[in-house]
């Protein structure tokens, strides 16, 4: 993410909660189109969706870019 931000660094959370695991990851980049021709932002939504998680990904209104993940953890693995 950091990589087409045009800034150096973001921050990552992974929080475990009931059921889920949530990754979330925010710049403060310029942020941009959600589409493109690359696989980074639809590669992510596609993988998620296979884990039946759930997947946002755009612009944040105060600038930059949020990326977040919410996995489901089966209750075999609790």
């Amino acid at each position: 993410m950091v990589r087409h931000a045009g800034t150096d660094r973001c921050r990552v959370t992974v929080e475990q909660g009931p059921g889920e695991v949530v990754v979330d990851v925010v710049d403060d980049g310029r942020g941009g189109p959600v589409a493109g021709d690359g696989h980074g932002i639809v590669g992510m939504r596609e993988r998620v969706a296979l884990l039946g998680g759930r997947f946002r990904a755009g612009p944040r209104p105060e600038g930059g870019f949020r990326v977040t993940a919410r996995l489901p953890v089966p209750a075999a693995d609790r």
